[in-house]
């Protein structure tokens, strides 16, 4: 985001609210639902769209690791009843 936009801070019940720009939503792919880190670093506000557990797992490892469970079932069940 190059240009600077400002938002009127507003009541939402208890809290104060700012609403988004349409440009940041757009360049973080910020959506409805998503979860958001705010931060106080240098006394600045700075937000981050928290990173969902799913984007940060190697896909392969996954599988893997459903592999490994599948394989080894009756294992982990007498273990978990232990």
């Amino acid at each position: 985001m190059s240009a600077k936009e400002s938002r009127k801070v507003t009541q939402t019940g208890n809290s104060l609210s700012v609403g988004l720009p349409k440009s940041i939503t757009d360049s973080l792919k910020i959506k409805r639902g998503d979860d958001i880190e705010f931060e106080v670093q240098d006394n600045k506000i700075v937000l981050n769209k928290k990173r969902k557990w799913e984007e940060d797992v190697d896909p392969e490892m996954l599988d893997m690791l459903a592999e490994t469970f599948e394989d080894h079932h009756d294992v982990f069940e007498k273990l978990k009843d232990r």
